[in-house]
């Protein structure tokens, strides 16, 4: 008896690791693909989009906002989605970007992010501009 009780806790454990890392690759894949529905709607109706990404209080948020919008797509664009399992690191942070219609991209080109219930996971994300500068 004293052996399945080990075996099981061992079992819960073993689950349970699997079940965040599973959460942290959902929610990275999440990001990544709201990152390039927020370029394509830029670039597709010629809009600029500031794209927010936000850690507050352990959470972790990504927001859109624009001045001017489609009425077709405006829940697209003035929506918050929460991605658990994603951190900056250990403070909260706050990261913005700016996707303007020509493809143009203000902020950085690369984000670190890690797994919440311990940082030594980490995932990158590169936000890159849809066209080539001129040299």
């Amino acid at each position: 008896m004293t052996l399945l009780a080990i075996m099981g806790s061992v079992m819960i454990y073993k689950g349970t690791k699997l079940l965040q890392e599973r959460r942290f690759s959902s929610s990275c894949e999440t990001l990544t693909s709201e990152i390039f529905l927020t370029k394509s709607l830029a670039i597709s109706y010629q809009i600029d989009i500031h794209l927010i990404l936000e850690q507050k209080n352990g959470k972790f948020y990504l927001t859109r906002n624009t001045d001017f919008s489609p009425k077709h797509i405006k829940p697209l664009l003035e929506s918050r989605v929460e991605l658990p399992e994603l951190v900056f690191g250990k403070e909260d942070l706050v990261k913005e970007f700016y996707f303007y219609g020509n493809g143009w991209i203000d902020g950085e080109e690369k984000l670190i992010l890690f797994m919440a219930s311990h940082l030594k996971k980490q995932y990158n994300v590169e936000v890159k501009h849809s066209y080539r500068k001129a040299v």
